[in-house]
C-alpha cells in the first residue's frame, strides 16, 4: 500500500488514537502527594487521616492495583505499613497499598466505620491511576471484621478480599445470610487462620468459612499453626506477608462496574428565596458532588442514592452543576437552573 495515500494515513491514526487511549489515565491526576522519610504518603479523605505507599514501578499511564488494609484492635495505621509494603520487595511490588486511619489505638466499629474506607479509596484515586477492578481489601483481627463487612457490603468494588486471624460473619454485626445476600457477586475470599488462636476458634473460623464455599464464594483458606498474635521472626506477620499476600497477584478482578447515574425532580427552578436546597437519586454511585459557579466540586449531603444540596442564590442565575461518582468512573453533569426572582 502506498504510505502516503489516504486510506494508509487513516489507518495508520486510527491505531495511534488507539494505543493512546489504551495507555492514557482515565482522569486528569492530582499531583503525587509528598512522601516522608520512609517513602510514605499521607492523605485525608475528610473522613479520615489515611497513610500510603506507590512502588517504584508506579507508571501514571498504566493503571495499577490497590491495596487496601485495616489494621486490629490496638493496632496503628501508619505502622501496619511496613507489614503490608515488605521493605525487601516494596520497590516492585504490584500494587499501591493504604492503610485506613481514624481508629488508631482503637477496634474498628462495623457499624459506623464503613465510610472511611470507601472515601479514602476515592479519595487516593484523585491521585493515582488506580485499576477500578484491582481494587482488594484485608485486614487483620478487627480489620478482618471490616474487610468482610465492608466487602460484601461493597462487593461490586472489590476484585477480592484478604483477612487474618478473623471470621467472616461472627463480629460483623450482621448475619452471615444477610452479609451473603448482600454481595452482588461471588466476591473471592483467602483467609489466612492460624490453629492456637483463641480469639477466633479454628472451629467457628472452619465452619464459616465453609458456608461460604458452599453458596459458591471462592474461598482460599489457610492455616498455620500459632495463636492470635506470634512475635516476629516466623509470628503472624510473616505468615501474612508470606501466605496471604500473594493472592494480590493471583488476577483476581471484579465485574465491571456499572457507569454511575444522577437525576433530580427539576432542572429549570424559579424562587424567590435566598437559598434552595435541591434534591435527587444517583445509582452506582458512591458519591455525589456539586459545584456553582465560581467554586470547586463539593460533597453533597446525604447517601448518594438520595442526596440534597443547599444552594444559596447570590445572583439572579445560578446554574448548578452535579456529578455522581464510583471509583474514577464519573456520570454525566446535570445541571440546575435557578432563576431568582422578588418576592
Amino acid at each position: 500500500m502506498n504510505p502516503f495515500s489516504l486510506p494508509f494515513l487513516r489507518r495508520s491514526l486510527a491505531i495511534l488514537a488507539l494505543a493512546l487511549a489504551s495507555s492514557a489515565p482515565l482522569l486528569a491526576l492530582e499531583p503525587r502527594p509528598p512522601v516522608d522519610g520512609q517513602g510514605y504518603f499521607t492523605l485525608n479523605s475528610g473522613q479520615s487521616l489515611y497513610y500510603g505507599y506507590a512502588p517504584d514501578t508506579y507508571n501514571p499511564a498504566v493503571p495499577i492495583s490497590l491495596f487496601v488494609w485495616m489494621h486490629g484492635c490496638g493496632g496503628q495505621a501508619y505502622g501496619d505499613l511496613y507489614t503490608v509494603a515488605p521493605w525487601a520487595t516494596r520497590a516492585n511490588q504490584s500494587y499501591i497499598v493504604i492503610s485506613i486511619g481514624g481508629r488508631d489505638g482503637q477496634c474498628w466499629n462495623t457499624n459506623t466505620d464503613a465510610p472511611k474506607v470507601l472515601a479514602a479509596i476515592d479519595h487516593v484515586s484523585r491521585y493515582f491511576n488506580i485499576n477500578p477492578r484491582k481494587v482488594y481489601m484485608g485486614g487483620y483481627s478487627s480489620g478482618g471484621d471490616m474487610t468482610y463487612r465492608v466487602g460484601f457490603e461493597n462487593a461490586g468494588r472489590f476484585a477480592g478480599l484478604l483477612a487474618v486471624n478473623s471470621d467472616p460473619f461472627r463480629d460483623t454485626g450482621k448475619t452471615g445470610q444477610t452479609l451473603m445476600a448482600a454481595a452482588s457477586w461471588k466476591i473471592n475470599v483467602a483467609h489466612l487462620a492460624h490453629t492456637g488462636d483463641m480469639t477466633y476458634p479454628i472451629a467457628g473460623v472452619r465452619a464459616n468459612l465453609a458456608t461460604l464455599q458452599a453458596k459458591g464464594f471462592p474461598v482460599y483458606k489457610i492455616e498455620q499453626p500459632g495463636g492470635h498474635w506470634e512475635n516476629e521472626p516466623n509470628g503472624t506477620n510473616h505468615n501474612l506477608r508470606t501466605y496471604l499476600l500473594p493472592y494480590l497477584d493471583a488476577g483476581w478482578v471484579s465485574p465491571r462496574p456499572a457507569k454511575p447515574t444522577i437525576t433530580t425532580t427539576k432542572k429549570k427552578i424559579t424562587t424567590s428565596r435566598p437559598r434552595i436546597v435541591l434534591r435527587g437519586k444517583s445509582k452506582n454511585a458512591s458519591a455525589v458532588e456539586y459545584k456553582v459557579p465560581g467554586a470547586r466540586y463539593k460533597a453533597a449531603k446525604g447517601k448518594p442514592a438520595n442526596w440534597r444540596v443547599t444552594v444559596r442564590l447570590a445572583r439572579p442565575k445560578t446554574v448548578v452543576q452535579l456529578r455522581a461518582k464510583q471509583g474514577n468512573l464519573k456520570s454525566k453533569v446535570l445541571k440546575v437552573t435557578i432563576r431568582r426572582v422578588s418576592a
